[in-house]
């Protein structure tokens, strides 16, 4: 079954089909080295927040320094 948070176009980009026709996902997009792995888990025991709403809180931050998002931080 289905994890209803993946849509089906999230599902078609994270797999792909092997000569045999089985799916095969690509972990590699999902691999958080070890030593980055436990600093936002400490980051998210800290702050009170999931590890999902970690990496997004971190991603947003980064990307709005870097000058690629726009517009005022979400309340």
């Amino acid at each position: 079954m289905t994890d209803p948070a993946e849509t089906s176009a999230e599902v078609s980009d994270a797999q792909a089909s092997d000569a045999r026709g089985e799916i095969v996902r690509d972990e590699e997009a999902f691999h958080i080295p070890d030593d980055l792995a436990r600093a936002l888990t400490e980051f998210a025991a800290v702050e009170q927040l999931s590890r999902g709403e970690s990496i997004c809180l971190i991603l947003r931050e980064y990307l709005r320094v870097k000058g690629y998002l726009k517009g005022p931080p979400p309340a």
